[in-house]
């Protein structure tokens, strides 16, 4: 009976310094780790930069910044269309910022759980979400896919999982996800067969993350969930890009903005995607879409 007591004595004393912890960021220390984060980015930059330089995969005119992120019109391995100016915009200062400090002010601090979901179309929001998520010491879960829109991470060799083990590697990044799907139509490439599926399946490969293999956009959502585990432990789940699993069908009508939810769209899909299922866990999520909107009213880029 002493021995009960004192573990449950020693359990609120941890729990009190992780809160403590928590209560004792000032404002000041909060923007140093929003600038660490920004400077993260950039240190991944160079490393994507440099890896492009090295492969002569480098333009530097359709990549004026360097940024190393900025993929091309068309490959196989592109899903649907995108819009160059949406990407651009997703590479300027300011995302990784905005998100230490809006995350923060939302107490989601050290050691809390996040699970987040990256497609491969805004690979440079990707990275502002593990860079913020790293700074803050979140405790994170992911899942990210291969297939990307237009101008994102769709480059043979520059998929988003290999990028991210890219950025492992090399130390820059110490968070990421824990598995790959290969994205598209039903989070299974139904676009795709032959070549383009072979391309998809030697990036899943390189990327050395395990692969879920979905019959159907169902079962995708399923076995997001079940990696997942119990979805009312997350504080928040953060979704970047148009992921049918993550999403569900329907999702422009449905989750046709980007910025916080708090509810389940009253729309429901056939089926509703992994984002429904948090929200209907009471867990608040994060859409990072239709970037010109959300910066015009949270002000993030300052370029």
């Amino acid at each position: 009976m002493v021995t009960r007591i004192y573990i449950a004595i020693l359990l609120c004393s941890v729990l009190f310094t992780v809160e403590s912890q928590a209560s004792r960021w000032t404002e000041e220390q909060v923007d140093i780790m929003a600038e660490n984060a920004e400077a993260t980015m950039q240190k991944a930059y160079r490393v994507l930069w440099d890896f492009r330089v090295e492969f002569g995969l480098n333009d530097p005119e359709r990549d004026p910044d360097s940024t190393g992120i900025i993929g091309v019109e068309f490959t196989p391995l592109t899903t649907t269309i995108g819009y160059p100016e949406a990407k651009y915009l997703s590479t300027k200062k300011g995302w990784a910022r905005w998100l230490v400090r809006d995350l923060t002010s939302r107490d989601i601090w050290h050691g809390a759980k996040v699970a987040v979901s990256f497609s491969g179309s805004f690979p440079a929001l990707n990275l502002a979400v593990l860079a913020a998520l790293q700074e803050i010491g979140a405790n994170v879960k992911g899942v990210c896919s291969v297939g990307s829109s237009s101008w994102g991470a769709n480059e043979i060799g520059l998929s988003w999982p290999e990028m991210e083990r890219l950025l492992r590697e090399k130390g820059v990044l110490k968070v990421g996800c824990s598995a790959v799907t290969i994205g598209g139509s039903g989070d299974r490439g139904g676009e795709w067969k032959g070549y383009a599926m072979d391309l998809a399946l030697q990036a899943v490969k390189r990327s050395r993350l395990p692969l879920l293999k979905p019959r159907n956009l169902r079962d995708a959502v399923k076995k997001r969930a079940n990696l997942y585990g119990t979805l009312d432990n997350y504080t928040c789940y953060i979704n970047v890009g148009g992921g049918h699993a993550s999403l569900g069908s329907g999702a422009r009508e449905r989750y046709g903005r980007g910025g916080w939810y708090f509810a389940r769209s009253s729309i429901r899909g056939n089926p509703d995607g992994l984002m429904d299922k948090f929200l209907q866990s009471s867990v608040p999520c994060l859409n990072l879409m239709y970037l010109e909107k959300l910066n015009s009213v949270e002000k993030i880029v300052s370029e």
